[in-house]
């Protein structure tokens, strides 16, 4: 299944894309151990970001999410559900219960 989240806002998809991406970077025990999340524009449309994992010992980037604007609304879709953790905390956290809305496709 894929989650979406939408989050009433005025902040640019780049800075609600950031919230998460800072929340989710680890470092291992050891040195070189560290897996991250990175924001990175999508070079065919514009104000579209994506967020993707990036762990240190390999050269693929992983994708996480896409995050796009709507009207008021930063969207942050095509995510799986078993990342939903990883997001929802720092969504509510800075954006509050009533402006993070989800929907599961």
């Amino acid at each position: 299944m894929t989650l979406f989240f939408y989050v009433k806002t005025l902040d640019t998809p780049k800075d609600v894309g950031q919230i998460v991406c800072d929340d989710n970077s680890i470092t291992g025990e050891h040195p070189g151990d560290e897996y991250s999340w990175i924001m990175e524009i999508d070079r065919n449309k514009s104000d579209y970001w994506k967020i993707r994992g990036k762990y240190s010992k390999l050269d693929d980037l992983t994708q996480i999410a896409i995050v796009y604007r709507i009207g008021d609304t930063i969207v942050l879709g095509e995510i799986d559900n078993a990342l939903v953790s990883n997001f929802v905390n720092s969504l509510i956290e800075k954006y509050g219960f009533d402006n993070v809305k989800w929907l599961l496709t």
